[in-house]
């Protein structure tokens, strides 16, 4: 009984890495995708972050953004940012990112409900980049 239980203690734990890679590997093949084609339409990810309900927002100084950090290790710089909420809709953080001839938006979204204002129940990452003209 002993070693069954190491045995799916290991495997599951194994499994959880492999994800944890693949989730990461795939936002980098993302941010990709969006740089090449620099059609100036946005790509969401809805399931970037494993979020639970929470009651706030992170606040501006403690504000991480997945796509932004992938950006950032291709170099990319932060040109401007702001951040602010629908009507009775939902908080948007919004950063504007440049490289070269390359320029990109990266948004992260607060969801919220009727059911529970105070309370977030899904956060999601979009991009878009196009082409600069000089």
């Amino acid at each position: 009984m002993k070693y069954i239980l190491i045995f799916i203690s290991v495997f599951f734990f194994s499994c959880n890495e492999k994800t944890k890679k693949q989730s990461t590997e795939f936002n980098e093949k993302v941010v990709d995708f969006a740089i090449e084609n620099s059609n100036d339409k946005f790509i969401e990810l809805e399931d970037l972050y494993d979020l639970k309900s929470k009651e706030i927002v992170s606040k501006d100084e403690d504000e991480k953004l997945i796509l932004v950090q992938i950006l950032k290790k291709k170099g990319f710089t932060i040109t401007n940012w702001g951040r602010g909420n629908h009507p009775l809709g939902p908080r948007i953080v919004v950063l504007n990112l440049k490289k070269d001839n390359c320029e990109c938006e990266v948004q992260k979204t607060y969801y919220s409900s009727d059911a529970f204002p105070g309370e977030i129940y899904k956060t999601t990452e979009k991009i878009k980049c196009k082409k600069a003209s000089r």
